[in-house]
């Protein structure tokens, strides 16, 4: 062991003055790593449980309906996101329906046993994370007896593999400031050490404190206070420099999340052909509106609208000119709808509408109005001109019937009666028969 009583003074100094300003470099510096460390795994987990769990729900239809437009533009939405190195949509089956890239970490027996968004492993550059597709039944065709299961059910898997890089690269860019920052505050630390040994004890008292909360998960902590001369000053702002770089990384990155959750979750709820609000969207607005009805009283309407003759169009002009009808009749319904209205696309050529704040007569007329706009639509097509319909069954919603599923099923019941009695009418639902409704009948 040193003899610390054959030093000299100024070396004692030295000592006294630099070992404790070396261990708090080090701690701080491996404080600072280990939390930076374990930040953009949590970061980067975050990103794969989000991704996924968000495309689960957009991919429902295009699982179910086998719609290759809809799982290709899904797929074209995730190669836009930089950090999405493979995608796979798998179906209930266990088949491969859509890819993106190619996955270095899959495990088909692991992601087809998924009940909930995990993440699967992660080798390299690469992290792997999978979701089950859910789906809760819908009770849309014509009641048959007894209670509909309406269990979520997986109707297939995403499967989605991150390419870290860009973590990695930011995460050593990250280390490499620290350790220079680190170095810098050494040689600073040195230099107060030499000029004034005995004017150390308040800034590094200080300095410990501030690592002490970094450690606690404090990233917006900052040294305050007069150092005892130049070198301490530098000191101290070479770590309030450190903890603010890494502060402002954790934001950036925060905030890069954020954005592709929102975009996620819009693509989430909203039709990619039309922007309309999807089914998952409808069922959460039709539910909102029952609870209105069932705790204030609330009434309005749900409304299911069928095109006639749309078939023709699309075996005749293709499907490019199915998704523009499909679009253009999207933007007329929107128009003549009031702003408190809510239409949806529930797929194919079915679009559901929920009427707020309307009497019987009210919805009558808005359905009626909307299958003579429909039928006097003509749409022009590479020369050729189309003429549909629309055929609109609905239901009133006034605590009658307090069930999603019921409310559903009438509405539906109600548009098949229409276009089974002759196409481009609306009929109202009623428990004993369903008739045609006109505005003030």
């Amino acid at each position: 062991m040193m003899n610390l009583d054959r030093l000299k003074l100024r070396t004692r100094l030295l000592l006294t003055v630099l070992l404790p300003v070396l261990l708090l470099s080090a701690a701080l510096t491996g404080v600072s790593l280990f939390r930076g460390a374990r930040m953009a795994d949590r970061e980067i987990t975050e990103r794969g449980l989000a991704i996924v769990s968000f495309l689960a729900p957009a991919a429902e239809y295009g699982v179910i309906s086998g719609s290759s437009g809809s799982t290709d533009g899904l797929m074209q939405a995730l190669q836009a996101q930089p950090d999405v190195a493979a995608a796979l949509l798998y179906d209930r089956r266990g088949g491969e329906i859509a890819r993106l890239g190619v996955p270095a970490l899959l495990d088909g027996a692991a992601v087809r046993g998924m009940l909930e968004a995990q993440r699967l492993g992660r080798d390299g550059d690469r992290v792997a994370f999978a979701a089950p597709v859910m789906s809760l039944p819908l009770a849309v065709d014509e009641y048959a007896g007894g209670e509909p299961d309406l269990a979520p059910l997986p109707v297939g898997w995403v499967y989605v593999e991150l390419d870290t890089s860009a973590y990695d690269a930011r995460w050593r860019t990250t280390v490499l400031t620290t350790l220079g920052l680190a170095g810098g505050a050494l040689l600073v630390a040195l230099l107060l050490a030499v000029r004034m040994a005995g004017a150390v004890g308040a800034p590094v008292a200080r300095l410990a404190e501030a690592v002490q909360r970094m450690a606690a998960g404090d990233l917006e902590v900052e040294v305050s206070g007069r150092a005892g001369g130049e070198e301490l000053l530098a000191l101290q702002h070479g770590f309030n420099t450190m903890a603010r770089a890494i502060a402002n990384a954790h934001k950036t990155l925060q905030a890069r999340i954020e954005q592709a959750t929102a975009r996620l979750a819009h693509q989430a709820l909203h039709d990619p052909l039309t922007a309309l609000p999807n089914r998952r969207a409808f069922e959460i607005a039709l539910e909102e509106l029952l609870a209105a009805s069932r705790r204030a009283g609330d009434r309005g309407a749900l409304c299911f609208m069928d095109l006639d003759h749309f078939k023709p169009v699309n075996d005749t002009g293709g499907h490019a000119a199915g998704d523009a009808l499909l679009r253009e009749v999207a933007d007329l319904i929107r128009l003549r709808l009031r702003t408190e209205d809510t239409v949806c696309r529930m797929g194919g050529d079915e679009f559901a509408l929920i009427l707020r704040g309307c009497t019987s007569e009210d919805a009558a007329r808005i359905a009626n109005d909307l299958c003579g706009a429909v039928g006097d639509l003509r749409f022009q097509w590479e020369g050729r001109e189309y003429c549909i319909g629309a055929s609109i069954g609905f239901t009133m919603i006034d605590g009658s019937i307090d069930n999603v599923s019921e409310v559903v099923h009438a509405a539906d019941h109600a548009c098949y009666t229409a276009k089974r009695e002759g196409r481009g009418r609306a009929l109202e639902y009623r428990p004993d028969r369903t008739r045609p409704r006109t505005p003030g009948a």
